[in-house]
């Protein structure tokens, strides 16, 4: 038999896609009681740095506050690393006393963000895990080519990897209220950002006897708000203009 999913990390894509559509409540899917729900702390970076000028982030924001008991932001040695020196380019960049310190001393100017920061963050948090390999099966939610195009053996042997599109499907296949299409086209009309819809469900390479994600998942609960929000969206395509 397939072993259960124990943690499920979200990146960042997926908390801005489901942002978008007012849907962050999909990642309460899972039943507390079997799996971890993790932040790694540089995609919580990522995905709310803006959040004083974009309301996506400051929904994120808001979502992990409201849900702090069930969300953990955990550590990462990448992450901290990467988030000083985030927050170092941003002082620099807004800083001319700080810019004209870094050239008086002959100072190479701080970089920018590297790009998959939030995947390193979790690829390493993921493979801190293995500990006794295979370790505990995690549950990649992505939508980055990073996660979904990586090649065999590129990922640790425990992560099991799905995509935003996929799992929204699979949940509206247990609980026909949720429709994915709706979701992914509401994260779309927010901002024109289009979701990534590519269909990726690829369990743990490692895990001998594979691992599964269903048998976690209470997907009657989850819809309750979830459905209130389509029934509204519903009403108001049906409004005059």
């Amino acid at each position: 038999m397939a072993e259960k999913i124990k943690i499920v990390l979200p990146d960042t894509g997926p908390l801005i896609t489901l942002a978008h559509a007012n849907a962050l409540e999909v990642l309460l899917a899972f039943d507390a009681e079997q799996v971890r729900l993790v932040i790694t702390d540089m995609v919580e970076f990522e995905a709310t740095r803006h959040r004083r000028t974009h309301e996506d982030a400051q929904r994120i924001a808001n979502f992990v506050e409201k849900h702090a008991g069930r969300i953990v932001i955990e550590k990462t040695a990448f992450g901290q690393m990467a988030i000083s020196a985030a927050r170092l380019y941003e002082r620099y960049a807004e800083s001319q006393q700080l810019r004209e310190f870094y050239s008086a001393s002959n100072m190479l100017a701080p970089a920018p963000l590297a790009p998959n920061s939030g995947e390193l963050s979790i690829n390493g948090y993921v493979t801190e895990l293995i500990g006794q390999p295979p370790g505990p099966p995690c549950l990649i939610i992505a939508e980055d080519d990073f996660f979904l195009r990586s090649t065999p053996g590129a990922l640790p042997g425990n992560a099991h990897i799905i995509s935003t599109a996929t799992l929204l499907a699979k949940l509206e296949e247990l609980n026909p209220k949720l429709k994915a299409r709706d979701i992914l086209d509401a994260a779309k009309h927010y901002k024109g950002r289009d979701p990534n819809r590519a269909e990726v469900d690829s369990p743990a390479a490692k895990v001998k006897a594979g691992s599964s994600w269903r048998e976690t998942v209470n997907a009657t609960n989850l819809t309750t708000k979830l459905t209130k929000k389509a029934d509204l969206r519903k009403k108001d395509s049906r409004r005059p203009a």
